[in-house]
């Protein structure tokens, strides 16, 4: 389960759990995303994706 958040400047935020160790971004828009790429969350504490600048950052 994940949690969403919104900062005022516009950058989207998702908070995991920390057992996840792959997270997939596509953008979520359906068909205005971006293509599907996945990062390696497990030894950094979060990740950007390189298309739309979505953060993921693990829960402690």
């Amino acid at each position: 389960m994940s949690d969403q958040v919104n900062l005022e400047n516009s950058q989207e935020v998702e908070y995991v759990s920390k057992t996840v160790n792959v997270i997939m971004c596509d953008g979520g828009s359906g068909d205005l995303g971006h293509p599907a790429v996945y990062f390696k969350i497990d030894k950094k504490q979060e990740v950007i994706c390189n298309y739309c600048n979505k953060k993921f950052i693990k829960k402690d």
